[in-house]
């Protein structure tokens, strides 16, 4: 696993992929796939997080 360096990263999280990912030569389809699984994953994790902050 390899960490990704995100350049615009306002929530300061990691990203981490199995190998790595070439954007600049992904198909249309994949990159739409990779950004819209990237997206769900970091709606899950804010979720995660704001409902670990209102049970305190």
């Amino acid at each position: 696993m390899k960490e990704i360096e995100v350049k615009d990263n306002p929530l300061g999280i990691r990203v981490y992929a199995v190998g790595e990912p070439d954007i600049d030569h992904m198909t249309e389809e994949e990159y739409n796939l990779f950004a819209s699984s990237l997206a769900m994953r970091i709606n899950e994790y804010i979720t995660k997080q704001k409902e670990g902050t209102d049970a305190v």
